[in-house]
């Protein structure tokens, strides 16, 4: 189709009449817009404002989607024209509409992200993707393509303060017929998400989200479920000081199961660490290792409180590993000082001693009172929803196609160490079988499928940021 007044009128016109009807959307303007050459979208009419300022975002938003798709792609750097309609449309287009085109949806975020990463800049992406997820679910549990490309880019960028509201939305429902996600965007939004908590510090939620990953069903292990398992026993250990499960990587299970003999000094808990660093750092994990060593010395000191009244800075540092210099003993007050801050442990510390004194106090809260039962009460209930919700997402993700397909943990289907995709070579390593292309079927349908997936593995194999070290 040529690019003159009378096309141009005649597209806007066939947008327009369509937009009013969902049914229409999907069945006669989606084939339409697919049939009409990329330049189609690209182009000024001539002698005419830009064909695109004729669409509402809001309640064109479907045919808006494929002109912001194929600029974002053709655009070098962030242009304010481009930007301010990109605003316009996340803030407010028609999530109903845009989740019957969720491929170009996801084309789109890609596009966005790919424009904001050669720009240097991958933090100006995230902000109109968070929205733009927030405008395509139909429930804030409700899991999108879009959520592990959201959670990487976070990574990347190092700016998580704007998937934090998305995160803390449980996952529970997964509709792969209405958003088109698979089992992979499962594994990896929880595995990308559980490194943003880790890199938060939050380490609850991230053994949460690890565990998720891990737990997932499946007829064998995938590699982004063994990278997932690696962070879970090391983020565990940072938040409960043991792991939850014993089974695959043998030298994290080794240094788990050091971590957890309490008796051991942290000098030994140091020496374990060095033993296994070059496996840590191949795994981008050695940063959370480290901070299991941190989380060590404040555990030993919780126990001390259990045994003494007072004690000084001095004999802390002693007891718990670390020497008598005076620098270990200003390492050791300033781990008491953040404990007491954050509730950990109840104490004093006084100076009227030389080197200082520390005195262990009861925990003021009793945990008698209707404040407790209120909570105690709160939790019942929310952990009676999760089970209920978890039972039925589990079903869903038994459900899905790849679930049933083990050529997708075998081959594209696979994290790179740390972070992104491995190529197929480490899942033959790993024993994993290798199954038939489905792509050389003679479905068209399933060969576009196919093909998008490969696209978007693709997408993953980029270089990723090395995991945080401690803060």
């Amino acid at each position: 189709m040529s690019s003159n007044d009378h096309s141009y009128d005649e597209i806007i016109a066939k947008i327009v009449a369509c937009s009013t009807d969902l049914t229409a959307v999907t069945k006669t303007l989606g084939p339409y817009l697919n049939n009409l050459n990329e330049n189609i979208f690209l182009a000024r009419a001539h002698g005419q404002s830009d064909p695109i300022d004729a669409l509402s975002p809001e309640h064109h938003s479907f045919a808006y989607l494929y002109f912001l798709l194929y600029r974002c792609k053709a655009s070098h750097g962030f242009h304010p024209a481009l930007m301010e309609k990109v605003w316009a449309f996340v803030n407010t287009c028609d999530g109903e509409q845009v989740r019957h085109a969720s491929e170009k949806a996801l084309s789109f975020a890609e596009a966005l992200v790919k424009t904001a990463t050669e720009s240097q800049q991958p933090i100006i992406a995230i902000r109109p993707l968070a929205i733009f997820i927030q405008r395509l679910q139909a429930t804030p549990g409700q899991l999108t393509i879009l959520h592990p490309l959201l959670a990487k880019t976070c990574l990347l960028a190092q700016a998580c303060k704007d998937i934090l509201p998305i995160l803390d939305n449980d996952i529970s429902d997964v509709d792969p017929k209405l958003t088109h996600v698979n089992y992979r965007d499962f594994l990896l939004y929880h595995y990308y998400g559980g490194m943003v908590y880790a890199y938060q510090k939050n380490f609850e939620r991230a053994v949460e989200f690890f565990r998720l990953a891990v737990s997932a069903p499946a007829e064998v292990a995938s590699a982004i479920q063994i990278e997932a398992y690696k962070k879970m026993v090391l983020t565990n250990l940072l938040q409960n000081g043991r792991r939850a499960v014993k089974s695959h990587c043998q030298p994290y299970s080794e240094f788990a199961s050091s971590y957890e003999k309490k008796a051991n000094s942290a000098a030994s808990i140091r020496s374990d660490l060095d033993k296994i660093k070059g496996i840590l750092v191949r795994d981008r994990n050695y940063g959370l290792a480290k901070q299991c060593v941190e989380a060590f010395h404040r555990r030993k000191i919780q126990d001390l409180t259990r045994t003494y009244l007072t004690l000084s800075v001095e004999d802390i540092a002693t007891n718990i590993g670390l020497g008598s210099d005076p620098e270990a003993a200003k390492h050791v007050e300033g781990i008491i000082v953040k404990m007491i801050q954050a509730g950990t442990i109840f104490a004093t510390i006084s100076h009227e001693h030389a080197g200082g004194m520390v005195s262990f106090l009861d925990d003021p809260n009793h945990h008698d009172n209707t404040i407790t039962m209120d909570m105690i009460n709160t939790q019942i209930q929310k952990a009676t929803e999760i089970t209920a919700k978890f039972v039925k997402m589990d079903q869903t993700i038994s459900s899905m196609p790849q679930f049933f397909n083990k050529g997708q943990q075998g081959g594209s289907f696979m994290p790179e160490r740390g972070f992104s995709l491995e190529d197929s070579d480490y899942g033959m390593q790993m024993g994993y079988e290798a199954y038939p292309d489905e792509a050389t079927s003679s479905n068209p349908k399933r060969q576009r499928i196919k093909a998008s997936q490969r696209k978007r593995d693709a997408q993953a194999r980029e270089d990723e940021p090395e995991e945080p070290e401690e803060q």
